[in-house]
């Protein structure tokens, strides 16, 4: 997955893992997110970075339904630097996204992942291709292979 500095188009490697309890401590101890991260401990959390070095450039919150065969995103969210017109890196967000397709894929779901947006974010999801289904948005099949395809195109680990 591909990283990619917005001022100099430079490209990073980037890759995402689970995050552990001491990530949740040093997320505490700054400003970087909105949301406290550590309400999410129950779900699956995964952070994104540049490759090498540790610094969490965004996070997601996952809970597997498998009687439903989704994935569910509880909560997604960049940095504060990496978030509107001047952020500094891209693709934060849609490799997230991306991730959590991939995963749905793994299980044997078929990509299917939804998620319950804030009502101003519902532009920014159906322009990654989630559609409308009741209060939710989710992707799957086809549109869930393209995100997939688009942001971990050379992504051999996750």
């Amino acid at each position: 997955m591909k990283i990619i500095n917005t001022h100099t188009g430079e490209e990073y490697k980037g890759e995402i893992e689970q995050l552990r309890k001491s990530d949740v401590s040093k997320l505490n101890e700054n400003d970087n997110f909105e949301f406290d991260w550590s309400k999410e401990s129950e779900n699956d959390v995964y952070k994104i970075r540049r490759k090498g070095i540790d610094e969490t450039l965004g996070l997601i919150s996952l809970t597997d339904y498998p009687k439903e065969k989704r994935i569910h995103i509880n909560l997604i969210e960049a940095s504060k630097e990496n978030v509107g017109k001047n952020k500094k890196f891209k693709n934060i967000a849609g490799n997230l996204i991306g991730f959590a397709c991939k995963k749905a894929f793994q299980k044997g779901y078929d990509g299917f992942v939804s998620l319950l947006p804030k009502t101003e974010l519902i532009p920014v999801y159906i322009a990654y291709g989630f559609k409308k289904v009741g209060l939710f948005l989710a992707v799957f099949l086809k549109a869930s292979e393209n995100l997939k395809s688009k942001y971990l195109e050379d992504d051999e680990r996750i």
